[in-house]
């Protein structure tokens, strides 16, 4: 099964029964995911990964693109992707298709970078495109008839069993497929990141429909929801009002590789972070530079450490996905205090991986009740210790399995977050100790354990039983 160049499929086996399809059956689970394109997210590469991890296992997996396509990321070649919808689509009341085919031609014609670019330096447009998803979302995905149709046809055609959306404001257009075919697949609801939409959706005051349609679109599922985090699950249940019963924790995975070379970690970060001077101990941010981040946090606990007479270097890495305001808040917060920081704004993931080897430690100082972190395990991964906040999901990615590998501070107190980094700066034993405990740590956390435990929650084998008959 190869990618397919084109952004709709041809049906092969596709049935019309009184305008409704039915898709052709196979003995073995076919996943469909739906991806929300944009600026890299964590919930994108928790997906991507899960993704090429089932493709891997052997498992029939179809993509579709929702808002974006992001055509950099590491898919693997197994994976046919589709459109679903461009989010300019529903920027305007009339005209859907053309902007929507005006959408996906700027999408095929411009590199990832330049279009994320374009939109972070217009707010006002990144908002109008999420108010016009969300009005969508309200309104009814099934009116849609034209996306909807075509979106059934390919679902049957791929013979497509499993639908997982990446965010539950994409699971109408999973439920929706009951309405139009006679067999139509189960999806799973995962909530990660729920918040940022409903910050928009409290914006123009219609935050009590979305949550009702994510109450809907959980209610319809014959599985539990899916939770990045054991916090997440009580956040869920106070912000929503999803029942605990209805819900199931079950963390991100990341990719447990060998490490790298620190010589050859250090030649990338110096050939990536001009100033960078390996003779100091490296103490790195890495995520999207956007305000729930808490990076102001950390240039302040940067200055207390300074003034203590701390040597140290400070890298602020990432992207953003609200817009550049509040990076350029940053460095204005940075200019004023006199404190010099290495800022870098798109990162190869060959670059994160060199950032994550030399790094004496990462902070993820987010100020918000963060759902997992992704980075802090990711650092781990590569025997590097992390600072995380006490509050929220991220507060337990630093332990597992009785072994700890970071330090937490009190949310929103950068004294205190200058506290913990001045242990990892100056206790080289208790460095040492959560080092060696980072990569059992990261184990935990591991992709294909994010694959087991989501196949067994939907109560399905971990490779396809074609392959479990050929290795018999």
């Amino acid at each position: 099964m190869g990618a397919l160049a084109t952004d709709h499929v041809t049906s092969h086996e596709l049935h019309e029964q009184d305008g409704r399809t039915s898709p052709r059956h196979s003995q073995d689970p076919v996943f469909g995911l739906i991806l929300m394109g944009g600026s890299v997210s964590g919930a994108l590469i928790r997906d991507v990964r899960l993704a090429n991890e089932l493709a891997d296992r052997g498992f029939s997996v179809y993509i579709w693109w929702a808002m974006d396509r992001q055509r950099q990321m590491q898919i693997d070649e197994r994976i046919s992707q589709h459109w679903l919808f461009h989010g300019m689509r529903y920027r305007w009341p009339i005209g859907a298709g053309m902007f929507d085919a005006i959408g996906r031609m700027m999408a095929r014609f411009f590199d990832d970078k330049k279009r994320a670019h374009a939109l972070q330096q217009r707010p006002d447009m990144l908002n109008r495109l999420m108010q016009g998803l969300l009005s969508r979302v309200y309104r009814g995905v099934e009116h849609d008839t034209t996306v909807l149709k075509r979106f059934a046809r390919e679902i049957a055609d791929a013979g497509v069993t499993h639908v997982l959306p990446m965010l539950g404001v994409l699971c109408p257009w999973a439920l929706a497929l009951r309405g139009v075919m006679d067999n139509p697949p189960r999806y799973l609801v995962t909530f990660q990141g729920y918040e940022l939409y409903s910050n928009y959706a409290r914006s123009a005051g219609t935050e009590q429909q979305l949550l009702a349609r994510f109450r809907e679109v959980t209610e319809q599922s014959v599985y539990q929801a899916i939770c990045v985090s054991k916090d997440y699950v009580s956040r869920v249940t106070e912000d929503i009002g999803i029942d605990s019963d209805r819900l199931a924790a079950i963390p991100p995975g990341v990719p447990i590789s060998p490490l790298m070379d620190r010589n050859v970690a250090g030649d990338l970060v110096r050939r990536g972070l001009k100033k960078y001077d390996p003779a100091l101990p490296l103490v790195t941010f890495l995520g999207r530079r956007d305000s729930e981040k808490g990076i102001d946090l950390l240039l302040y606990a940067a200055k207390i450490l300074a003034q203590r007479g701390l040597k140290f270097q400070l890298a602020v890495c990432g992207p953003t996905l609200f817009g550049s305001d509040y990076g350029l808040l940053c460095k204005q917060i940075a200019q004023n205090l006199r404190l010099p920081v290495l800022w870098r704004k798109q990162v190869t993931d060959r670059l994160r991986d060199a950032l994550f080897t030399v790094s004496r430690c990462v902070v993820y100082p987010s100020i918000h009740r963060e759902p997992f972190g992704m980075v802090p395990v990711e650092a781990l991964a590569r025997g590097t210790p992390a600072i995380v906040p006490d509050h929220g999901g991220v507060a337990h990615t630093i332990e597992a399995d009785d072994h700890v590998a970071g330090l937490r501070f009190r949310v929103w107190d950068s004294g205190d977050l200058a506290n913990q980094i001045e242990k990892m700066l100056t206790d080289d034993d208790l460095h040492a100790r959560f080092t060696r405990a980072a990569p059992k740590v990261a184990q935990y956390y591991s992709v294909q354990k994010l694959a087991d435990r989501v196949l067994a929650h939907m109560g399905l084998a971990p490779t396809p039983q074609h392959r479990q008959i050929s290795s018999e």
